[in-house]
This record gives C-alpha cells, sequence and structure tokens, in this order.
C-alpha cells in the first residue's frame, strides 16, 4: 500500500488522516504483491498517519489471513494473524519549500522526494513477526508416524518396534526394583 504523505505533512503538527487497507484475496501483481512472500492470502488494516516534526508517525493494525503449515502433520492451513504496528517516517525534504531537511538516522525510513510512502513492507514485516512458529491445524493434531510417514490423524497405526540393543542395560535397571 503506497500513501501520499504531502498533503499530512502541509498540514500543522498533530493532524492526522485515517487510511484503510482491505484486500481479499491479496493480487499478485498489485501493490501489496510484496505480502504473498509472508503468505498473506488477505489483509484488513487500519491506518493512522501523524504529522510529527520529523516527518509522518505511522501506526495501525492489521488483521491477516496467512497460508501456513501445520508444524506436525504438514498440513496445509490458513491462520488469523493479528498485528499491532508503529514506524515513524523521517522526510528528506521539506514538503513546501522543497528544501533539503536535517539527516535522518542512519536505520529510519525515509520519506523520498515524491512524498510516497510504501506500506507494504512494513506490514510484511509485522506480520511475518505476528505469525506462530509452529502453526497447528487444530490442538490434539497427532501429527505424522515417525516411522512410515502416514498422518496418525486419518491413519491411527502403530508399528512392531524390536527393542534396541543400546538400551538393554538400562532395561536391567528397571528390574532392579520392580515396585518402583
Amino acid at each position: 500500500m503506497k500513501v501520499n504523505v504531502a498533503p499530512l505533512l502541509k498540514q500543522p503538527i498533530g493532524a492526522h488522516t485515517d487510511y484503510e487497507l482491505t484486500e481479499s484475496p491479496i493480487d499478485p501483481r498489485g501493490e501489496n504483491a510484496g505480502l504473498i512472500e509472508a503468505g498473506v492470502s488477505s489483509i484488513d488494516a487500519d491506518i493512522i498517519a501523524t504529522h510529527t516534526n520529523p516527518g509522518a508517525y505511522v501506526e495501525g493494525d492489521a488483521r491477516a489471513s496467512v497460508s501456513l503449515q501445520c508444524s506436525r502433520c504438514l498440513k496445509p492451513i490458513e491462520a488469523p494473524v493479528k498485528a499491532h504496528f508503529a514506524e515513524q517516517y523521517y522526510a528528506t525534504i521539506d514538503v513546501v519549500s522543497g528544501d533539503p531537511r536535517d539527516q535522518a538516522p542512519r536505520d529510519a525510513k525515509t520519506i523520498g522526494s515524491d512524498f510516497w510512502v510504501d506500506l507494504t513492507p512494513l506490514l510484511r514485516e509485522e506480520l511475518i513477526l505476528a505469525t506462530p512458529l509452529a502453526p497447528l491445524c487444530r490442538p490434539d493434531c497427532k501429527g505424522l508416524c515417525e516411522i512410515c510417514g502416514r498422518d496418525l490423524n486419518t491413519d491411527p497405526h502403530e508399528h512392531d518396534t524390536g527393542s534396541d540393543e543400546r538400551w538393554s542395560k538400562l532395561q536391567e535397571l528397571k528390574k532392579f526394583r520392580p515396585d518402583r
């Protein structure tokens, strides 16, 4: 999502502008195509940009549907992800006079001479951070069989496994005190 902050920066400090982003599904050739890299299939975001002394302060909330894989059974799933974000963008040029402004901090996000701000990288980063590390298709997912790889949710089974000879000495310890 690209927003033009020039009208905002022409207003007094403290003025704010609201933006809304709703896209379902994400167009792979649109301006939000960068969200697809994070697995986002749809997004709904409410954004507020506030004019600050160094530029524009952007904050908001995003709700997205992210395509993931269950960490136990590897089935594809869609998970809802919510993220709150806030970022200061520094103006490099004064919007009224066109004069250069003070140097922005080294790793700061800046507003270029066209006064358009691309919020897609910010949204992508925040949604990636909010995505669960080990998503599950359901809380009681049994996963895959570690021997044959079949899905234990649809095909519960057991394998006859012989005991490992390396553990035979430990088996003898069980017989030492059978009451425990």
